[in-house]
């Protein structure tokens, strides 16, 4: 007896519809992510500032100094920072000009959590040297200093760059986590709240950050919400209390480009040593342009994607129109 005939055009009907049937599972798929991916960028008010009066165009002056106190009601040290004798006061012999913040400490070996950024760190294999440091419930501690942005009638630190000058002792690198102190905008939480993360590695050779001071330039996007800034010092082993940490002559710009205006009476006619050259700097202030861009880049991810999911079921609609009025032809 002759079998069914199959008619032509049937067997390549049939491959397509599962071809089509997978392509609209994977589409569904990622539709149901888009709504976390979206709840992931919580909506923030825009940044704004209650007293502007506190801006200026002049950009010969830094916002702190540190050559007189004005600067002990913006600098504080964290909650976490403070329980294991964290502390700051300035510094005259090891500064860069005129007086220089000292952030001192110690630490009893980090017996009460992770530091911030433990899940960074690896071993040359690739394996986490602080294991359980990424899981979900994991607990992190804050050893540091923190600008708030309150302090100075912002609602975030969005939009604004922080340039500083510093210099690290050499002397604790083997105590330090991946050998580097953290530099970071963050909620009010301490959670880092955007990639632009500076991670500043204690540098002995090409360009000494213990013997010479360096430049740091750190864009914190907009829509972040950054209602801190940190400098977060994570002392991983059992530390007696010693000098971390020395900065000078920081810089807060706003999003408009106007410098918050110096705040401890800048000593100009101190004299700056060990200044970075000027193709330093420039180069520094040109990757730091670069950085700010891609952060802005990377917010319109989500509206390119969900403009592919479309893209994706049209034409794959229109196909199955198609296909279905070939199926018609043979049945």
């Amino acid at each position: 007896m002759e079998g069914r005939r199959v008619p032509c055009g049937a067997a390549e009907f049939m491959d397509i519809k599962k071809i089509f049937c997978g392509l609209s599972a994977a589409v569904l798929a990622l539709c149901s992510a888009l709504p976390v991916m979206a709840e992931e960028e919580k909506e923030v008010e825009p940044w704004s500032i209650s007293d502007e009066s506190i801006l200026t165009d002049d950009k010969s002056k830094p916002t702190f100094s540190f050559d007189s106190t004005g600067w002990k009601d913006y600098f504080h040290i964290t909650a976490d920072g403070s329980e294991q004798g964290y502390s700051v006061g300035t510094e005259d012999m090891v500064s860069y000009q005129g007086l220089s913040l000292k952030v001192s400490g110690s630490s009893d070996g980090g017996k009460n959590g992770f530091q911030n950024f433990a899940w960074t760190a690896t071993d040359a294999d690739g394996n986490l040297v602080y294991k359980g440091s990424d899981a979900e419930d994991a607990e992190y501690v804050t050893y540091g200093v923190e600008l708030d942005a309150a302090d100075f009638g912002m609602n975030y630190f969005d939009g604004c760059t922080i340039k500083f000058t510093y210099r690290i002792n050499p002397n604790i690198k083997k105590s330090l986590m991946s050998d580097s102190i953290f530099a970071f905008p963050a909620d009010d939480d301490y959670k880092q709240v955007s990639s632009n993360m500076s991670q500043i590695a204690v540098n002995e050779t090409d360009t000494p950050n213990t013997t010479q001071y360096q430049d740091k330039i750190i864009p914190v996007p907009t829509e972040v919400g950054a209602t801190k800034f940190i400098f977060e010092i994570p002392l991983v082993k059992k530390t007696d209390k010693t000098d971390l940490i020395y900065i000078d002559n920081l810089y807060i710009t706003t999003n408009d480009g106007r410098n918050v205006a110096n705040i401890d009476g800048y000593n100009d006619k101190a004299e700056k040593k060990e200044s970075p050259s000027e193709l330093q700097i420039a180069e520094k202030e040109e990757k730091a342009e670069s950085t700010a861009e891609a952060a802005a880049d990377s917010k319109s991810v989500l509206p390119v994607v969900i403009g592919i999911v479309a893209g994706v079921l049209v034409v794959g609609g229109v196909a199955f129109f198609v296909i279905k009025k070939v199926k018609g032809r043979y049945y």
